[in-house]
């Protein structure tokens, strides 16, 4: 892969003997103009395709001094085997090289990639700027698809056309892969057989325990963010909008076919976060997510929606109480230090454990917390939660 950075700066210009130089991602996407014409008012058709304008797959990275990530993330998406992809990258204020990387993707790949610049507004500001120039794009946002990919992470060659495929085979409105996780630049060698995608209403994924909260690996209908939007400056922000796009869903695909690589980088977001840093002012907004929620579905008389919602709140007190545990007395959180996180457990406790969707090891484990909670510590080392 010919690289859009040399020693670590970005280089004066794709020159070669006075000619331009794409990497090879550029280069593949220079190649697949041949399935496009100009149409009359300027817009991008493709001739088998007819009036409509070829459907759309939309990958948002949000890119915030991510420069040494960068490349690998954007040319793992632009080397897809699926043709119809626009990339739009939002730079978030960053201080080193981004940006301009981002400008020379731009430059190599018109028509393909966009740039949008803004001061740092975090995560959340990033992904929200770019679904509004997604949508801003796209001739028809109720047949084109998003994906909101991390700028440090990574996708296979066939995750978009694998998951687009899904989607329009089984007529649904978002497909979740699975995904592999490490430290690594390229995907290990699948072990096992993904076996058949399985088919839920938005309402059963939000009860099944498979389905996560993440964005990174789920391709949604774009349509299904029309009128919402991340909230500023929270931690765990996908709580916040995850159970409103899939409540929206008539139907919801999910695969256990490793499409998605998470690259756990020290000092990213949710790196902190397991690392427990008492003192972080944030570390609390989950809270706010799931009240959130309870509200919504309370509101719906959702029953089981809102007993699955304290089952999450168990679950995230458990595996936060499990993290705080491990690290050195005085850095704890004051929460998990005084017992505040065993008392609210055993206040939830009652409101979720009848839940017809919990499985009986797990909820054995519950049990066992809400008795013992470092016994159910240990216990949760051999059959570990799962968020």
């Amino acid at each position: 892969m010919t690289s859009l950075v040399s020693r670590g700066t970005v280089a004066a210009g794709f020159r070669s003997r006075g000619r331009p130089r794409l990497p090879a991602a550029a280069a593949a996407a220079t190649r697949w103009s041949c399935f496009r014409r100009p149409s009359a008012m300027g817009k991008p058709m493709c001739p088998e395709l007819g009036e409509e304008g070829p459907q759309m797959v939309y990958v948002v990275v949000p890119v915030y001094n991510m420069e040494p990530y960068l490349e690998r993330c954007v040319d793992s998406v632009l080397n897809q085997t699926l043709r119809e992809i626009r990339v739009v990258l939002v730079d978030d204020g960053s201080r080193d090289g981004s940006g301009a990387l981002c400008d020379r993707y731009a430059a190599a790949c018109p028509g393909r990639v966009w740039t949008v610049h803004q001061p740092n507004g975090g995560l959340s500001a990033a992904r929200n700027a770019g679904l509004a120039r997604c949508f801003a794009l796209s001739q028809d946002p109720a047949r084109d698809y998003v994906l909101l990919l991390d700028a440090d992470d990574f996708i296979r060659p066939d995750f978009l056309a694998y998951a687009l495929s899904v989607c329009e085979k089984e007529n649904c409105d978002g497909v979740q892969v699975d995904w592999v996780r490490g430290t690594g630049s390229r995907f290990p060698p699948e072990t096992r057989d993904p076996g058949p995608v399985r088919i839920l209403t938005g309402a059963g994924a939000l009860l099944d325990p498979a389905v996560k909260t993440t964005f990174c690996t789920k391709l949604y209908r774009l349509e299904l963010y029309r009128g919402e939007s991340f909230p500023l400056r929270k931690m765990n922000e996908d709580e916040f909008l995850f159970y409103r796009l899939l409540w929206k869903c008539r139907r919801f695909g999910v695969s256990r076919a490793k499409m998605y690589y998470y690259f756990q980088r020290p000092g990213s977001i949710m790196d902190t976060v397991a690392r427990g840093l008492k003192d972080n002012p944030r570390r609390r907004d989950w809270r706010e997510a799931f009240g959130e929620r309870i509200s919504f579905f309370t509101a719906l008389g959702e029953k089981r929606q809102v007993q699955r919602c304290y089952e999450r709140i168990c679950i995230e007190l458990m595996l936060r109480y499990a993290e705080q545990m491990n690290l050195p007395r005085d850095r704890r959180a004051a929460e998990a230090a005084d017992g505040t996180m065993v008392r609210e457990y055993r206040a939830f406790y009652p409101k979720m454990i009848g839940l017809d969707t919990i499985r009986p090891l797990r909820k054995l484990l519950f049990t066992l917390f809400y008795l013992c909670p470092m016994g159910a510590v240990l216990a949760a080392r051999i059959h570990p939660l799962r968020r």
